[in-house]
């Protein structure tokens, strides 16, 4: 009976030894040096990803917004150039398009957006050129995704 009451107390005191926490602090170690690599590019991507679409989707208000002023026989409708060129949303509410509305009612949202890492893209005007007409380009500062629209 005591053998027993023995042989139960050794079970219930089993543990890891130190050989065991050091394999698998090792294992962990390694783990976390070939995932960190792998998930900061997979990071990296995304933002990249983002800022096109972003970039695109700016460009795309822009350019609705000249395509409808062909049916009103409208000129020179784009958008002021901000002095920073920043497309802050101060900029895309206080500028006041040929229509009345503001940069920022472009937008389903009623506000412009800023790139992944929170900063405001850049907008330049293009001037005409002789083999093109006055356009616009749209920067992401930070990722260095750019699209420019000459009509």
């Amino acid at each position: 009976m005591e053998k027993t009451r023995d042989f139960i107390k050794q079970q219930y005191q089993r543990g890891f030894t130190l050989l065991e926490a050091v394999i698998t602090v090792s294992i962990m170690g390694i783990l976390a040096a070939v995932v960190t690599p792998t998930y900061l590019e997979t990071q990296n991507e995304a933002k990249l990803v983002m800022s096109k679409t972003n970039v695109s989707q700016m460009s795309q208000g822009i350019i609705n917004l000249y395509l409808g002023s062909l049916f009103e026989s409208e000129s020179d409708v784009w958008p002021a150039e901000p002095a920073d060129h920043k497309m802050t949303h101060q900029w895309a509410e206080s500028t006041i398009l040929y229509d009345g509305r503001t940069v920022a009612q472009l937008y389903s949202s009623s506000k412009i957006i800023y790139n992944p890492y929170e900063n405001p893209f850049l907008y330049y005007l293009l001037p005409k050129t002789e083999h093109e007409g006055k356009g616009f380009r749209i920067d992401d500062p930070d990722t260095g995704i750019s699209q420019t629209f000459r009509p």
